[in-house]
């Protein structure tokens, strides 16, 4: 008798504990993910996790940080092509969103689309393709999630050679909530980065 009184005060505290709402926020740009959850006067970055400083080894070891040569550090990244990973994992997102009984709710959702063009001529094209792209990923992110505001923005680099999107949303939700979005989207991912990286070592063996 006692033992089911401890599970069930144990189940009816994860119960409770899966019922308290937390905020948060998901920024994707070129300069990759990143994911705060905000608890209170707390915010916490889940990801990229924080790499932790290497400490030297002792005061007599003489060892000197390497300097970067000039060239290494006035080199422009290659700009990254946000859209296309945007193609292959907002499904996921959706569906794994669209599987829980009560939606997540995005209280902010700002969202910029920066389109290539090679010169003003290609412009008008460019913008009709932004068009495009918004009418893939508008209607996947308002039919699964309860969004409340959104400022949505086009533009056009003429310095660019690929399309960038970039989006800032800031959530609400509760833990449970949060875990269920977590595994489902999880075990799909997983699958859709593994190919991915095949595929790469693929194109890098060829």
């Amino acid at each position: 008798m006692k033992a089911l009184l401890i599970l069930g005060a144990v189940f009816f505290g994860l119960l409770l504990f899966s019922q308290v709402r937390v905020g948060g926020t998901v920024v994707y740009a070129e300069q990759g993910l990143q994911i705060l959850i905000r608890v209170g006067p707390l915010r916490i970055r889940v990801f990229p996790v924080k790499k932790k400083k290497e400490r030297p080894s002792g005061p007599g070891t003489g060892a000197k940080p390497e300097r970067k040569h000039k060239a290494d550090a006035d080199a422009v990244p290659e700009p990254k092509d946000t859209l296309e990973l945007v193609r292959q994992f907002l499904p996921l997102v959706a569906d794994a969103a669209g599987s829980l009984q009560k939606r997540i709710r995005v209280d902010d959702l700002d969202l910029t689309l920066t389109m290539a063009a090679s010169d003003p001529a290609m412009a008008a094209a460019a913008f009709g393709g932004a068009n495009a792209i918004l009418g893939m990923v508008i209607p996947l992110l308002e039919n699964n999630f309860n969004i409340r505001e959104r400022k949505i923005r086009t533009a056009v680099d003429f310095d660019r050679h690929s399309p960038v999107i970039a989006i800032r949303a800031a959530l609400s939700l509760s833990i449970g909530q949060g875990i269920a979005f977590a595994v489902h989207f999880g075990l799909r991912a997983l699958g859709l980065l593994i190919k991915r990286n095949r595929e790469a070592k693929a194109k890098t063996a060829a």
